[in-house]
């Protein structure tokens, strides 16, 4: 029974890890694509207001 929980908790901490680094991975890929489209808009404004 022992090997079992060690397994498992060894298991769940993996999990927990990974969910995490996904989680870490969505977040910086949200405020990448945010920046993104920030310097996009920045560059389409500067545009239409040299005309």
């Amino acid at each position: 029974m022992s090997a079992f929980l060690s397994s498992f908790a060894s298991y769940l901490v993996k999990m927990i890890i990974l969910v995490a680094l996904g989680i870490m991975g969505g977040f910086i890929g949200i405020k990448l694509r945010q920046s993104k489209n920030r310097k996009e808009a920045d560059s389409v404004s500067e545009v239409s207001s040299e005309k």
